[in-house]
């Protein structure tokens, strides 16, 4: 027997002995571990994804310093045809449309995150006119037509704003032109449409957050479902899926300890760490449980399996995670934190199968027992009572 077997199966022997103790030590470190999962924080700016040290995206952080970093909003202003509305505005140059635009811009310009607001409204100083005057203002200022569509139904309203790269700021500044545009009276038939950089990253926000608690769900309803049906038992199959759920916790906790944001890329891990994680649950539970059936007591099921499936399992775990390593040096940055995530992931995993899956088997065993026996009392005590009653 090599060293590292020998020293797994000393694991083994403080794991029978010192079961509850372990069992509570692996509580406190999940639960001290998973209050990190509430700093797990969302990356949304792509180009955080690429790599900085390359000198066309220096020079791109240079210019943000001296001008400052600015985000665009587009705000499209057009006639609305989907409905049936008789009566409505049908040129978007129309005197009510032009009010809307002057009292907009005023709006957003009072807000102290907007820098600039660019419009057709700049050449209009009044907002009463009548539709031929609006016109004639319109080909006296070439320009302004730069801010509509060819065929006058759509027009552009564009709001520099520096947001900065926290995503809670840019929540914020979506919120508020939503809420300027819904204080605006835009007339009827009319619809408003906001596009650029921070609501776009809204929208992947809230694709992220979605993707990551969908594709984890489904990974682990599944998993779960294949780990029953494989192992013909619920017990069973909740024995391998616990470990692997503490390996995830224990990864998505680390990452929010170490302030690792989820990404574009790294949105599935979860989902990845369940599907790479789960056969190492599987090797360790059913080595115990063939030993147990050979009538083989705990102690020695546990000097059998642990060594033995724990030496392969870390094994092949490493040359695993040392695949996933080597990713940290590649070019991009959203290659080396799905790396380092992933590598993160199959450690935890491995300790989690190591260590933590034999402890959760005795102790599954042991309330088994327990709660076999307390039931086998109550019936003897019940069926003494009857007996005594008959005689």
């Amino acid at each position: 027997m090599g060293f590292l077997e020998k020293c797994l199966e000393k694991i083994a022997i403080w794991q029978k002995k010192y079961t509850v103790g372990l069992f509570v030590l692996i509580v406190l470190f999940t639960l001290f571990v998973g209050v990190g999962i509430k700093d797990i924080s969302l990356q949304t700016d792509v180009s955080k994804e690429m790599p900085q040290d390359l000198p066309v995206f220096q020079l791109n952080n240079k210019i943000t310093d001296i001008f400052g970093g600015q985000d665009t909003i587009i705000l499209l202003i057009e006639l609305d045809d989907s409905g049936d509305i008789k009566n409505t505005i049908k040129d978007i140059r129309d005197p009510y449309i032009i009010q809307s635009l002057i009292y907009l811009e005023t709006v957003l310009n009072s807000e102290s995150e907007v820098e600039s607001v660019n419009s057709a409204a700049r050449y209009f100083r009044s907002p009463f006119y009548t539709i031929e005057q609006v016109k004639a203002i319109i080909e006296a200022n070439p320009k302004s037509k730069a801010f509509f569509s060819e065929d006058y139904k759509s027009t552009l309203v564009f709001v520099k704003a520096d947001v900065g790269k926290g995503e809670e700021k840019i929540i914020k500044l979506a919120k508020l032109i939503q809420k300027d545009i819904d204080a605006v009276p835009i007339p009827t038939g009319i619809k408003v449409s906001i596009t650029g950089n921070p609501p776009m990253r809204v929208v992947i926000m809230q694709l992220l957050s979605h993707d990551a608690a969908y594709t984890l769900f489904i990974a682990a309803i599944i998993i779960l479902f294949l780990l029953i049906f494989m192992q013909k038992s619920i017990t069973k199959g909740l024995l391998v899926f616990m470990p692997l759920m503490l390996g995830l916790i224990w990864t998505i906790g680390s990452m929010g300890w170490m302030k690792m944001p989820l990404s574009i890329a790294t949105v599935g891990i979860g989902a990845m760490i369940l599907g790479l994680g789960v056969e190492y649950g599987v090797f360790m539970v059913s080595r115990y449980k063939e030993e147990r059936e050979k009538g083989m007591s705990q102690k020695d099921s546990l000097k059998t399996a642990v060594p033995g499936v724990g030496s392969a399992i870390l094994g092949s775990g490493l040359t695993t995670i040392i695949g996933f390593i080597a990713l940290t040096v590649s070019t991009m940055p959203m290659m080396q934190k799905l790396g380092l995530s992933l590598a993160l992931g199959i450690i935890f995993c491995l300790i989690a199968a190591v260590f933590a899956a034999p402890v959760i088997i005795l102790m599954e065993e042991d309330f088994e027992y327990w709660h076999t026996h307390r039931k086998y009392r109550e019936l003897s005590v019940k069926k003494q009572k009857h007996e005594r009653m008959i005689r």
